[in-house]
């Protein structure tokens, strides 16, 4: 069985690609990338290494050859990557893979303002009706960037401000959804299935604001502000209004102004409000807690005279 890992390079698909390693052969994997030459390790250890663009069309049938399972990771470009995974679909169905398993969001429905919704839906429609099996893995936010892109920034201003109000979410582990997407590509019975991949409880940012203040012992208030003044905040951190290829603003990520704002929307109206037990069911543990991520994390926010 071949198993084939788009985005090989970026940081879910090195996660994945090191967990799969310990349950199937290296020569197994075929590892698609923009970037070959950054996945030499894996290619030294025997793994086939190839170029794949999704904005490339005619790489994906040499890239794609020879796989049975595909893990289809989200690409980055909000607005444009349901045409993106469109041809990634077309081109898997081409070269005989026979399981797309698809990295989707929580929150996957109609009437959410958030902008990152639309590309996934339609890709999710697009899978149903392509004739190959599919799994749906709709990972909720990542705790991981709540404690290691949000919380830092709002601690550094003593403020943790946002126009998400009191809105919830199932903050999940990228480990967690990590975890799900290498035991569903690695097992049998999820084919056609639609995954929940969420946390355990429903939590809030000004919760993360506790968290933050108490893994640092330093306040940290909660400040709701309007949808503008986020947005006028984000645009003198040098985000951009909307997202850019290979984008990477510090303390920010790779989301934009929009993507940002339409997100806490969500929140807000509580569209992302999603409970699930399927991490405990796929895994057969409980996923991790937002705590234990800040845990995982306590180093960020000691100060030096703290760890010393």
């Amino acid at each position: 069985m071949s198993i084939i890992i788009t985005g090989a390079s970026g940081k879910f698909g090195r996660l994945v690609t090191n967990l799969l390693c310990q349950h199937v052969r290296p020569t197994e994997l075929i590892l698609v990338t923009r970037n070959p030459k950054s996945l030499a390790e894996m290619a030294a250890l025997g793994a086939q290494v190839r170029y794949g663009d999704f904005d490339d069309p005619d790489s994906l049938p040499r890239a794609f050859a020879g796989g049975q399972k595909m893990l289809m990771i989200s690409t980055l470009s909000v607005g444009r990557r349901a045409e993106q995974h469109y041809r990634a679909i077309v081109a898997a169905r081409a070269a005989g893979v026979s399981h797309i398993v698809y990295t989707s969001s929580g929150g996957a429905r109609t009437d959410n303002p958030a902008i990152v919704i639309p590309d996934h839906l339609r890709t999710e429609a697009i899978l149903s009706s392509c004739g190959a099996a599919y799994t749906i893995l709709r990972d909720s936010l990542y705790a991981e960037a709540v404690v290691t892109e949000i919380a830092p920034r709002m601690l550094a201003i003593g403020k943790w401000v946002c126009c998400a109000g009191d809105g919830r979410s199932p903050f999940v582990s990228k480990l967690d959804c990590v975890a799900v997407a290498a035991k569903v590509l690695t097992s049998a019975g999820h084919e056609n299935q639609t995954y929940e991949v969420a946390g355990s409880e429903l939590l809030s940012f000004r919760d993360a604001a506790a968290l933050t203040a108490e893994m640092s012992g330093r306040p940290v208030e909660f400040v709701v502000i309007s949808d503008a003044e986020e947005a006028a905040a984000l645009a003198a951190a040098g985000t951009p209004q909307r997202y850019v290829e290979r984008m990477n603003t510090p303390g920010v990520g790779t989301s934009s102004i929009d993507d940002i704002i339409s997100y806490e929307q969500g929140m807000r109206g509580g569209f992302f409000e999603v409970r699930s037990s399927d991490v405990q069911r796929i895994l057969g543990r409980p996923p991790r807690t937002l705590r234990d991520v800040f845990l995982e994390h306590r180093h960020l926010f000691q100060t030096p005279a703290a760890i010393a």
